[in-house]
């Protein structure tokens, strides 16, 4: 099995703010009529939250 790359809590709090952050740019979008530019920032988002879940896994992985 190949090495994992170790990640930190810096890493998963930084994937956490970005996933808030576009989230309220979703919103935003929807407010403004953006309905194409709001439904591909869902997909960001699903994205961001998919890239939570796996630097937590690398958190716990490589801790300790």
């Amino acid at each position: 099995m190949r090495p994992i790359t170790p990640a930190t809590a810096e890493h998963v709090q930084a994937i956490a703010i970005a996933v808030e952050r576009l989230r309220e740019a979703r919103t935003l979008l929807r407010r403004a009529g953006a309905r194409r530019a709001a439904t591909a920032t869902r997909k960001a988002i699903n994205s961001a939250e998919g890239a939570a879940r796996h630097a937590a896994h690398r958190v716990r992985r490589t801790s300790g």
